[in-house]
């Protein structure tokens, strides 16, 4: 049977769901080639005005920090010793890795002239927090590259260097925590530059702190909904033993931030704050719906033990997460008087697919590798029998992975 024989065969053995992903890959594939064939000017709805849109507030400034689930779970089951959240270590590692990959296509997509993107290494301008930023992306997704060869080289069989990344385990967790901390707090100092233009309820000198607490909370948050997930949609473990203490972490950083929050509305802010009513429906959502009532569902006790109240804590934090970046990178920097930006067809079928890509690629690797297993802790790198059934035959199904 040919190569082609067996893939056309695998994929016609996908779920229906896995198969319209893919058909939202490729009309993102398509859009993205019109881009590239016409030009930002002639493919989108970006201009002067607004020189950053759907691409830059979802694609970057929000996926950024979406994909923290990473960093923050690695120093908490690496650094802080608590081994027992092991294995949701892969998972959020994968997520990570998918993250800033996708993150990175946004960025060419959005880029006037990607083919001079590599010029960032040779041309260092150490004063601008743009140049902090795609270094420490591009540092961190080789990081999350490298922590991804784990289970790559458990799947194959690659015994010297298995070991070599499990010695390798805990410096890349302090590696990703400090390049982390520079490039999510860095995103938040983007934005201290649009003094007059950025509304007074979300611009104030510690935007970036509020920034770097969010991604820490959303991101333990993003482990529990994926976890959550995975176990409802793709039979792997309940792992709500170990999300109980993920709860019991997640409302103290909360707090912190709430505090940060109410500190520099009440004493760093000038100028009025709710002559907007649009604008202080957005930034109340964003608070009530998103920041204050997961933190009480996060401070009971009943959450440590009721899996559908974790999982709809941490879907209230991804929200409220997504609607901040939005407001401080789009919808609180529109003037009165000025027209409104809304993303065009091509637009939004490009981050509809990276969406979708980011869901599809996920469940593949969870499909064909041992992301789900736990680390072995001696010297035990045998692949797994079930995937061993995958190698020799070629595919598996979706309970076999």
């Amino acid at each position: 049977m040919t190569a082609a024989r067996i893939v056309i065969n695998e994929i016609k053995g996908y779920h229906r769901f896995i198969k319209f992903l893919m058909v939202l890959v490729g009309a993102a594939a398509v859009a993205s080639a019109v881009r590239f064939i016409f030009g930002l000017g002639a493919t989108t709805n970006l201009n002067d005005l607004y020189p950053w849109g759907l691409w830059i507030s979802f694609d970057v400034v929000t996926a950024v920090p979406l994909a923290a689930g990473a960093f923050t779970i690695g120093i908490v089951a690496h650094v802080f010793h608590i081994k027992k959240l092991e294995p949701l270590v892969r998972p959020a590692i994968v997520t990570g890795f998918l993250g800033y990959s996708l993150v990175c296509v946004g960025l060419l997509l959005d880029l006037g002239q990607p083919q001079r993107g590599p010029y960032v290494l040779f041309n260092w301008n150490v004063h601008s927090p743009m140049f902090e930023v795609s270094m420490c992306v591009m540092a961190y997704t080789t990081v999350l590259f490298l922590e991804f060869l784990h289970p790559v080289s458990e799947r194959f069989g690659w015994h010297i260097p298995l070991r070599l990344l499990r010695t390798l385990e805990l410096p890349f967790a302090i590696l990703a925590a400090m390049i982390s901390t520079l490039h999510q707090s860095t995103l938040g100092t983007f934005f201290l530059i649009a003094v007059d233009k950025l509304h007074n309820l979300w611009y104030n000198p510690l935007l970036p702190l509020q920034f770097w607490l969010s991604a820490i909370f959303t991101g333990l948050s993003i482990v529990i909904f994926e976890a959550s997930l995975v176990h409802k949609y793709m039979g792997q473990p309940d792992e709500s033993d170990l999300l109980a203490t993920l709860t019991k972490i997640i409302p103290w950083i909360m707090g912190v931030y709430i505090a940060v929050k109410a500190y520099a509305l009440a004493f760093l802010s000038h100028g009025p704050l709710f002559d907007r009513p649009v604008l202080t429906a957005l930034f109340s959502v964003e608070v009530i719906v998103g920041l204050l009532i997961p933190f009480a569902m996060f401070l009971t006790k009943r959450i440590r033990t009721d899996k559908q109240m974790q999982l709809r804590a941490a879907s209230l934090v991804i929200v409220g997460l997504i609607l901040n970046r939005f407001n401080v990178s789009m919808f609180a920097m529109h003037q009165p008087g000025q027209p409104v930006y809304f993303p065009n067809f091509i637009e939004s079928v490009v981050t509809i697919g990276i969406i979708a890509a980011h869901i599809l690629f996920f469940v593949l690797i969870a499909k064909y590798f041992p992301i789900f297993e736990h680390h072995p802790e001696a010297t035990d790198y045998t692949i797994p029998d079930r995937f061993r059934k995958i190698e020799k035959h070629g595919h598996g199904t979706a309970s076999e992975a």
